[in-house]
């Protein structure tokens, strides 16, 4: 519990240094008109924050849901397409995830930076999805937020067969 807690707090200091630092080279920047050092610090600040950010976010709100659903073996029924938008949650991926379908599961595969910035890999069992809405685009997890992802996807789970012919 201890451990949970400093983790949180650093989470928060980082936070509050990366905003503070935002906010002062952006006041800086607007109060000091043609100071080029004022605008390369915004710009700096802006592009060392991003990574931190996507991150934060990968490792906050993805990892924890990939982690309830590790990835697993494609199936030999499996349709795979490439480049799919998904959403997780308040995550957004756009033509960012491979997508295969089998008859157990759900996988869902980054592409490789989103990989190598913390998003991982998962396989959601299809008796893990409730659809949600009228869609067929939108389905609820069972322990976890609501995945958003292209029709074809989520066929098994509203028909029980693998037919792929409404993508």
């Amino acid at each position: 519990m201890e451990t949970a807690l400093m983790k949180m707090a650093l989470v928060m200091l980082v936070i509050v240094v990366f905003t503070a630092a935002f906010v002062v080279s952006l006041i800086w920047t607007i109060n000091s008109p043609g100071n080029s050092l004022a605008g390369i610090t915004l710009t700096v600040v802006c592009i060392a924050e991003t990574p931190i950010i996507i991150l934060a976010v990968f490792h906050g709100l993805w990892r924890p849901v990939a982690r309830n659903y590790p990835e697993q073996e494609h199936g030999e029924d499996a349709i795979t397409r490439k480049f799919q938008s998904f959403g997780l949650g308040i995550v957004n991926m756009g033509f960012s995830i491979h997508a295969t379908v089998d008859a157990s599961y759900l996988h869902i595969r980054p592409v490789t930076w989103l990989r190598v910035l913390g998003a991982s890999p998962m396989s959601i069992p299809w008796d893990a999805m409730k659809p949600k809405g009228a869609t067929g685009r939108v389905v609820s997890l069972t322990d976890g937020p609501r995945l958003e992802g292209p029709k074809w996807c989520f066929t098994l789970l509203q028909s029980g067969d693998q037919d792929d012919s409404n993508a």
